[in-house]
């Protein structure tokens, strides 16, 4: 299994905004897994399979592109809960913002977007990376938007540094289905199923 390796690129922004760059995850054997290395020309590396744009302090998330061009747009709410012990990524696939737009809570409230119009969320645990629930609503399923919302989390998870996601063997036959959609390098994290568990 090749683990990714992180470039980090320079953001451009506007005067008066906060600093930002892009960590891009990358699938290759020119550096160790895990190593960041800076990349000043701005251009994501040939094999990236993630980018994540953060703030440079604080760590909030505004966008992640995800190197699947066949599926759906998608833009997201993130939604940590109190005390970080767990987070909710909300995917929608609306044109109300670009693809790879990453909201917080507050904007999204402010924006009117509700918990109806959304077409898969993933709920993990930022301190350890485990993975507690996957949905993607039945008018979406089998067209990327799960395997997609995954890389999404894991590049987040990954451009904070913190515990890449993984899973236990608890699944749903519908999670087992996202399990076999993933690429490589994020499936070889979830343990083969040990327990079926009922439908949500």
């Amino acid at each position: 299994m090749l683990d990714p390796w992180l470039a980090r690129l320079p953001v451009t922004v506007g005067p008066g905004r906060t600093h930002q760059h892009e960590f891009v995850l990358v699938l290759s054997m020119e550096f160790p897994p895990s190593t960041v290395v800076d990349l000043p020309g701005g251009r994501r590396p040939s094999g990236w399979q993630v980018a994540v744009r953060t703030d440079v302090a604080g760590g909030r998330v505004h966008a992640v592109a995800v190197a699947l061009p066949e599926a759906p747009l998608l833009w997201y709410v993130e939604l940590p809960e109190p005390g970080d012990a767990a987070t909710t990524l909300v995917a929608f696939s609306d044109t109300r913002y670009a693809e790879g737009t990453v909201l917080d809570a507050d904007t999204a409230t402010v924006a009117g977007v509700t918990g109806s119009q959304q077409v898969a969320a993933l709920r993990w645990w930022p301190g350890t990376g485990l993975v507690h629930q996957v949905y993607v609503a039945a008018g979406h399923r089998r067209r990327g938007v799960g395997r997609k919302l995954g890389q999404a989390a894991f590049g987040i998870q990954a451009a904070r540094r913190l515990p890449a996601l993984h899973g236990d063997g608890r699944r749903t036959d519908l999670g087992e289905q996202w399990r076999a959609g993933l690429p490589d390098v994020v499936a070889s994290r979830m343990a083969a199923r040990s327990e079926v568990m009922p439908p949500m």
